[in-house]
C-alpha cells in the first residue's frame, strides 16, 4: 500500500511539473560570430519571466523582467565586450535556462546550457507543501525564518532525486515567514504569510 501511494505521489508530482513546464516559455540562442552578437528567441513570454547577460563575476549587463510580450526576438551586439565567459540566463517562475557563452578573439560561441528545475511551493489550509526534482542527488537543506530572520526549522535531505516536505503552519504566529531550500544548483526561496 505504501508503494502505491508513493508511485501515485511521484506520478502527480511529474505530471504536475510536466503541465507547468508545457506553459513555460521556450528560449533559443543563436551565435553569429561574423556580427559578434547572439540572438534571443523566447516565445509564449509570461510576465514572470526575467532575462540576465552576466560577465564571469556575476555583474549584470542586461536585465529585463515584467515582459508583456507573447514571444520575443532580441539581438545583444557583443562587439564591444571584451574577451571572456559571460552568462545569458532566463529565470521562471518554474525553471532557471542558463547558456554559457565564450569571446574569443573575433568568435562567439555557447559552451554549454543547463536547465534547472524550482522547488514548487503549494499552501493549503496551513500547510505548505514543497516538491523539488534534486537532479544533482546531492544534499538539499530546507529551513524556516521568521519575520525578525530567526531560524524556526532546518531540516536536511540526503541524495535523494524527489525530495517531499509538508510543513505544518496551522499553529504558528501570526506573521510572515521565509522558507529556503538549498541544492547544489542554487536557494530557492518562498515567502509566505500566516493570517
Amino acid at each position: 500500500m505504501k508503494t502505491v501511494l508513493k508511485f501515485t505521489v511521484m506520478a502527480a508530482l511529474l505530471f504536475n511539473t510536466v503541465t507547468a513546464m508545457a506553459n513555460e516559455p521556450k528560449m533559443k540562442l543563436i551565435a553569429d560570430s561574423e556580427a559578434k552578437s547572439l540572438v534571443f528567441e523566447l516565445d509564449k513570454v509570461s510576465k514572470d519571466a526575467k532575462i540576465q547577460f552576466l560577465d564571469s563575476e556575476n555583474n549584470v549587463i542586461y536585465s529585463s523582467g515584467n515582459l508583456n510580450n507573447n514571444d520575443l526576438r532580441k539581438k545583444y551586439d557583443l562587439s564591444k565586450l571584451e574577451e571572456g565567459v559571460y552568462t545569458l540566463k532566463m529565470d521562471s517562475t518554474t525553471k532557471v535556462l542558463a547558456y554559457t557563452i565564450l569571446i574569443k578573439d573575433d568568435a562567439i560561441s555557447v559552451l554549454e546550457s543547463k536547465e534547472t528545475i524550482k522547488p514548487n511551493f503549494r499552501v493549503k489550509e496551513g500547510m505548505v507543501f514543497i516538491n523539488f526534482f534534486n537532479q544533482e542527488m546531492k544534499n538539499v537543506d530546507v529551513k524556516v525564518y521568521d519575520a525578525s530572520d530567526r531560524l524556526l526549522h532546518s531540516e536536511m535531505v540526503e541524495n535523494k532525486l524527489i525530495v517531499e516536505k509538508a510543513l505544518n503552519f496551522k499553529n504558528a504566529y501570526k506573521g510572515s515567514y521565509t522558507i529556503t531550500v538549498s541544492s547544489a544548483d542554487g536557494i530557492y526561496t518562498e515567502n509566505i504569510s500566516i493570517k
